[in-house]
């Protein structure tokens, strides 16, 4: 109770986003919502302003309701060990993306916006990772956006088995490449922090957002897609923990040929 108390307080100090963060996260936002929409401004090679203006705005909002549960999870999470995780605007990143928008006229995109930097509240520190910040809990906090864009996904595929709306299957299509754009193991994505954080717990992360990727944007039903991505996790993270981590360190099954 006193954790989770202590939680509350940290959240009212220092959930809030400072100028220069808002100022990153409004450019991003405005530009995925350009990459994602890029191909919606009018049939073929012609230009409709109405329509693109209109998938725009539309554009806008699902980015903005996607930045607000990552940013959101990286922000609760870490206070909830001691961090303050700032949003840090990767300008390269979102170049890249606007230019493979116009090569390819909106067929591919690429959502690398930015990523986060943590520091250290001293004077806040419960529990464990009390000795100041570490890979390992940078890590696990990192983490935490992309498995929060994939369980947006997933609300949203439940909601798409009763009504069939587009804007509902451009949120689950963003949920699903954000978490697995941003869980490649390259800076400044989250699957950066998590590998040097646990290479273990990256495989498994990893593979079950890529196996709920291709799961969640099947046929088959929002649960079954959540238990068969956890199980290809495990799986993968098992096999990569027999071939590999076992002959490193010596773990458990180590002399298993």
């Amino acid at each position: 109770m006193g954790e989770f108390v202590d939680l509350i307080d940290k959240i009212k100090r220092y959930y809030k986003f400072t100028p220069s963060e808002l100022k990153g996260l409004i450019i991003s936002v405005l530009v995925v919502a350009f990459i994602i929409s890029f191909k919606d401004w009018g049939p073929g090679a012609a230009i409709d302003i109405k329509l693109g203006l209109g998938n725009f705005l539309s554009a806008v909002l699902i980015v903005t309701l996607t930045f607000i549960v990552r940013e959101s999870a990286h922000r609760i999470a870490g206070l909830g060990v001691g961090f303050k995780a700032e949003y840090k605007m990767w300008t390269f990143g979102l170049l890249i993306g606007i230019a493979l928008a116009f090569v390819s006229n909106g067929s591919i995109w690429f959502l690398v916006p930015g990523g986060v930097i943590f520091h250290h509240l001293a004077g806040h520190r419960l529990g464990h990772f009390r000795y100041g910040l570490t890979y390992f809990g940078t890590g696990m906090v990192a983490a935490t956006a992309p498995i929060a864009n994939m369980l947006l996904a997933v609300f949203f595929k439940v909601i798409s088995a009763f009504t069939f709306n587009p804007l509902i299957e451009k949120i689950i299509l963003l949920n699903i490449a954000f978490a697995v754009f941003t869980m490649l193991p390259i800076p400044p994505c989250d699957g950066n922090k998590l590998f040097f954080g646990s290479r273990m717990v990256y495989a498994f992360v990893f593979c079950s957002v890529i196996a709920g990727a291709f799961l969640l944007l099947s046929d088959l039903s929002a649960w079954v897609a959540v238990i068969g991505s956890l199980l290809i996790g495990f799986i993968c993270w098992l096999i990569y923990y027999i071939v590999w981590e076992r002959k490193l360190w010596g773990g458990p099954f180590s002399d298993w040929k």
